[in-house]
């Protein structure tokens, strides 16, 4: 269990040698080179105390809201790799990870020998850099094509309707992808190159007539009103080709966390290696010519197999550059770990041939995707037995008056998620569950349950970014922390408005992607701030009491006034939810152990914020069960705020119209782990439902009978 946030700012200093660089203990390891360098290296790879003596960056990252205090922790740069320019008299940073960028990249830069003086790399090819454009542009319409029809896969519709709404906008879509990419192929078959540009022309072909393949067999698919399993795959498959494609017409290595770099002084070369994407590791190889400052990606037969933070050296008795170890994907699901130790042994490559040497290499450009888990892989959900209807209606027309109701196991369960919320979408019929913490998924995926048919899926292969918090290279916010009750659904843009440690994130159900981020102007610590949908928008309550509304069209967090003074939200111990039938949003403010008992009434049409007093405070309110309170929702058929708290095993629950505490007296919670920080609550009016999703991979629903449910002043009856 956490203590509170807010005394815990001194445990932030032992961890931020994690997210310093790559050296640990008191001193760093030993470093060739010249003197300036070795300096320049021990700066950035040293641990540090004090985010203070952190390195200044090339650039202004975003300000963490950090979970362990505002100003109390700063985005370092993780997993470039340092590599010394003699020529030049500069010390290279290449590629990494920033969580305070909007895409997690600070991209390349060198920094001169006085170590003040940045300058940025740049690299560009008349050639390839036009063609990567269109190859990405090509992907696009076919990403989203493959969002929207998985929308409509999962919604639930009958046939006609089904086949109408495929023809539609996804089918659209993909014949935009189709037409970009046929285009692409023919000027790629036309273009004249020499020298390495001559190789990656070569390479990226097969990739796009790969997409082609597949994205014509789906988009004569869709244009016929199908849509299946198979179907989803074919759109997924090509628009992945499609990024690898792109990838072989780049100009200078993409962004990668931990790649490995060595440098040749004799030669004057560098040369990279690999890396992680977060969601896929690479086995690419580029040289890089210090003289001449340009870079040449080589395409070897056989390659290390992907892997990042491999051990990579310049051997001036063998004249060689030799590889070992390294992290790779880890081929299965261990909560809070993404990686394993890359397979043994030795690879060393030779400048002049452009070749590794080695056993059990693979060749040049063999990516590995997180998708070898079958929880990160959009595609096991999607072969799934989609669900029947009227068998699931059937099961919700026989659910008894309260009680609560483990609901059948799906057939691809979703990872375990904890500590945050879940949030319902009346408009599409969804739920959306978006959160990491520890003993728990760590991944940036949105874990989508699909009420009508009780299904789940996912939108996209997912991404673990080693524990740090930030934007990922797909600019998505992490999962790392908890999200508690940052994130809600906003009924005015139909958009998930996701706050984080590293800035707000805006995912768009219908494309099943994270449109863009922002920055985020409230100064607190992002685990103290809790968030609800309102017919004005998403409204964020922070520390002293701050509120703020989330503007969809101006892409920004805008002061929201109120009348009155807000107390602040406790650390995994607030809620707010949003109540229709007064207009009003209901605040409790606890904080950890230490329970409220009144509760915080925001009235919209005025802005006005009273503190009220429930009768029952003590006996309910401020009981001890109520020290963990997080979860709540306003239930309209009963007309009451239901809360996550159990006390001996009743619910409890605010009732509005005689503001007072109350538990649900016939109502008896005794599925597992119920009553703590692990559930969620949402109310579904469609089915007049309050639904759980626990973290344990566990989903309950529950019907109250206004005319049936007892409530009571006093828990012990």
């Amino acid at each position: 269990m956490h203590n509170n946030a807010r005394n815990l700012a001194t445990v932030l200093f032992a961890m931020l040698a994690l997210n310093a660089a790559a050296g640990e203990g008191d001193s760093p390891p030993a470093i060739k080179g010249p003197d300036w360098f070795v300096k320049i290296k021990t700066d950035y790879t040293r641990p540090v105390k004090d985010p203070k003596d952190l390195p200044p960056l090339p650039v202004k990252a975003r300000v963490p809201s950090a979970e362990y205090g505002y100003g109390t922790f700063k985005f370092t740069w993780n997993g470039e790799a340092i590599v010394c320019d003699e020529v030049n008299k500069e010390a290279l940073f290449l590629c990494g990870h920033n969580g305070g960028m909007p895409f997690g990249t600070l991209g390349s830069w060198a920094l001169s020998a006085d170590g003040k003086t940045w300058r940025e790399l740049k690299f560009a090819s008349a050639l390839l850099d036009p063609l990567r454009e269109k190859a990405v542009a090509a992907r696009k319409p076919a990403k989203d094509c493959e969002g929207l029809a998985r929308g409509i896969f999962y919604a639930a519709l009958d046939a006609s309707k089904e086949a109408e709404a495929i023809k539609g906008e996804p089918a659209k879509r993909l014949a935009e992808s189709v037409k970009l990419a046929e285009a692409l192929n023919t000027e790629l078959s036309s273009a004249k190159a020499d020298g390495w540009e001559k190789d990656a022309l070569a390479h990226a072909k097969p990739l796009l007539q790969k997409a082609l393949a597949a994205l014509q067999e789906a988009k004569t698919a869709l244009a016929a009103g199908k849509i299946d399993a198979a179907t989803l795959k074919l759109c997924f498959d090509g628009q992945w080709a499609l990024d690898e494609a792109a990838d072989c017409l780049a100009s200078s290595p993409t962004p990668r966390e931990g790649p490995a770099a060595a440098w040749d002084p004799a030669s004057k070369t560098v040369v990279l290696f690999g890396g992680s994407h977060h969601d896929y590791m690479l086995n690419d190889t580029w040289i890089y010519d210090l003289a001449k400052k340009s870079w040449r990606q080589v395409w070897p037969k056989n390659a290390p197999t992907a892997r990042m933070s491999a051990t990579f050296d310049w051997n001036a008795d063998r004249k060689t550059f030799v590889l070992t170890g390294g992290l790779t994907v880890l081929n299965k699901m261990v909560y809070q770990q993404g990686e394993m130790p890359a397979p043994a042994g030795e690879f060393t490559f030779d400048l002049s041939s452009g070749e590794w040497q080695g056993s059990g290499g693979v060749p040049s450009g063999t990516r590995i995707y997180r998708t070898i888990v079958t929880g990160y892989n959009p595609n096991v959900y999607d072969a799934a037995p989609r669900g029947d209807v009227k068998a699931t209606e059937a099961w919700f027309a026989a659910l008894p008056a309260n009680v609560w109701t483990k609901v059948p196991v799906q057939p691809a369960l979703a990872p375990e998620r904890d500590w945050g919320t879940a949030r319902y979408d009346a408009d599409r019929d969804q739920i959306y569950r978006w959160t990491g913490g520890h003993c728990a998924d760590p991944s940036t995926i949105v874990s989508t349950y699909h009420p009508a048919i009780n299904r789940w899926s996912i939108p996209f292969v997912a991404e673990i970014i080693g524990g740090r918090k930030g934007m990922t290279f797909n600019g998505r916010p992490d999962c790392a922390n908890h999200t508690y009750n940052h994130y809600a659904y906003d009924p005015v843009s139909k958009r998930l408005i996701c706050p984080s440690t590293g800035g707000t994130g805006v995912y768009n159900p219908d494309t099943g992607d994270f449109e863009f981020s922002v920055d985020q102007p409230f100064n607190c610590h992002i685990y103290s701030t809790c968030s609800c949908g309102t017919p004005k928008g998403v409204i964020l309550w922070g520390v002293y009491g701050q509120t703020w509304l989330f503007d969809y069209k101006e892409k920004a967090w805008k002061p929201f006034a109120v009348n009155g003074k807000l107390p602040s939200p406790g650390c995994d111990a607030a809620t707010m939810c949003y109540d229709a039938k007064r207009d009003v949003v209901w605040m409790d403010a606890g904080d950890y152990e230490k329970p409220f008992g009144n509760i915080c009434r925001l009235d919209l049409k005025t802005n006005k914020v009273e503190t009220l007093t429930p009768a029952n405070a003590d006996a309910i309110g401020k009981a001890k069960a109520m020290n963990n309170i997080r979860e709540s929702t306003y239930v309209a058929s009963v007309d009451l705020v239901l809360f996550n708290n159990l006390i001996n095993g009743k619910e409890v629950a605010y009732d509005p119209a005689k503001n007072r505490w109350v538990v649900l007296a016939n109502v008896t919670a005794k599925q597992e782990r119920q009553g703590s920080v692990s559930d969620t609550l949402n109310f579904d009016a469609k089915r007049g439902l309050v639904w759980n999703l626990n973290s344990y991979q566990a989903i309950y629903v529950l019907k109250l009978d206004p005319k049936t449910l007892e409530l009571s002043e006093t828990p012990n009856k």
